[in-house]
C-alpha cells in the first residue's frame, strides 16, 4: 500500500499551509458545514479548511503521518498517553470501516488526565485521529472499496466511580479542548457512534460534553445502558467484536493505567 503521496512538502508548505487537496477533502468540508435543508454553506467550509490547513503546518501533522506510515515509535509522551486513554481498531465493520473501541469511563474515573501536559495530549489524540486515515487509506487500497469514515464505539464502565470522586469534572475540560482545537480540524471522519454502558446517573456529565461537540457529530450519537451486542451484530462480525462484549475478537485490549 502505498503512503500519502503531497506536492508540497511540509518544510515548502506556506504559512497558510495551502496545498492542492483532493475531492474526497473538499466534500469532507462541504458536508462539515451542510445547513438543515442541505444546501453547502461554502464560506464556512472554507473557513473551516484554512483554518485546518494552517493547524497541519503549525502542528508538523505530514510528520505524524510519516511516522504512522513507516512504523516510526512516536514519541515516548505519546506512548504514555496511549496506556493511559486505551482505544483500539478492533477490525472493520460490514462496510469496511474501521472499528474503533475505546475504554472511555476507565478514562474518565482514572484521573489521567491532569498527569500529562494539553500539549502532549494534542499530539497523542493527532496520533489517533491520524491513523484513522492511514487504515481508512490500507483498507481502501487492499479491498477496493472506497473508505471514508470509521465508526466509534466507547465503553463507559467505570463512569460512576468518576463522578463519585468527581475526576470526571477534570476530564471534561481536556475533551473540550481537544475537540475544539483538534478534532475539529477533521471533519466527517466518523459516520456514528456508540456509547454503552452508560448509566443514567451519566446524563448530566453527558449533556456537558454534547453541548461542546460539532452538532453534526453530535447527532451521530447513540446510546446503550449496557452492552448492546444486538446492535453490535447489525454492524461488524462476531470476528470484529471483543470477547469481552460478546463477540469472538481475542484482541490485545488492554486495561487503563
Amino acid at each position: 500500500v502505498l503512503p500519502p503521496q503531497y506536492t508540497i512538502p511540509h518544510d515548502k508548505l506556506p504559512p497558510s499551509g495551502w496545498r492542492p487537496l483532493d475531492d474526497c477533502t473538499l466534500y469532507r468540508f462541504l458536508l462539515a458545514d451542510r445547513q438543515k435543508d442541505g444546501i453547502f454553506d461554502t464560506e464556512a467550509s472554507f473557513q473551516r479548511l484554512m483554518a485546518a490547513l494552517q493547524f497541519r503546518r503549525e502542528y508538523r501533522s505530514d510528520v505524524i503521518v510519516h511516522n504512522i506510515w513507516n512504523n516510526l515509535s512516536p514519541p515516548a509522551h505519546v506512548q504514555k498517553c496511549k496506556a493511559m486513554r486505551v482505544a483500539i481498531w478492533a477490525g472493520t465493520d460490514y462496510n469496511s470501516r474501521p472499528v474503533v473501541f475505546e475504554r472511555l469511563g476507565q478514562f474518565f474515573s482514572s484521573g489521567n488526565a491532569i498527569l500529562m501536559r494539553e500539549e502532549e495530549w494534542e499530539e497523542s489524540y493527532l496520533y489517533f485521529l491520524e491513523t484513522h486515515f492511514c487504515r481508512m487509506r490500507q483498507i481502501s487500497m487492499n479491498s477496493g472499496v472506497d473508505v471514508d469514515r470509521i465508526v466509534y464505539f466507547a465503553d463507559f464502565s467505570g463512569v460512576v466511580t468518576s463522578i463519585m470522586n468527581r475526576k470526571i469534572w477534570k476530564v471534561i475540560p481536556l475533551l473540550k479542548r481537544l475537540v475544539k482545537k483538534v478534532e475539529s480540524h477533521y471533519p466527517e471522519i466518523v459516520d456514528h457512534i456508540t456509547l454503552f454502558n452508560v448509566p443514567t446517573i451519566a446524563s448530566a456529565a453527558y449533556k456537558v460534553v454534547r453541548g461542546f461537540l460539532d452538532p453534526v457529530t453530535a447527532d451521530k450519537i447513540e446510546l446503550f445502558s449496557g452492552v448492546p451486542l444486538e446492535r453490535f451484530n447489525e454492524l461488524m462480525g462476531e470476528n470484529v467484536i471483543p470477547k469481552e462484549y460478546g463477540g469472538r475478537n481475542d484482541c490485545d485490549y488492554p486495561q487503563t493505567l
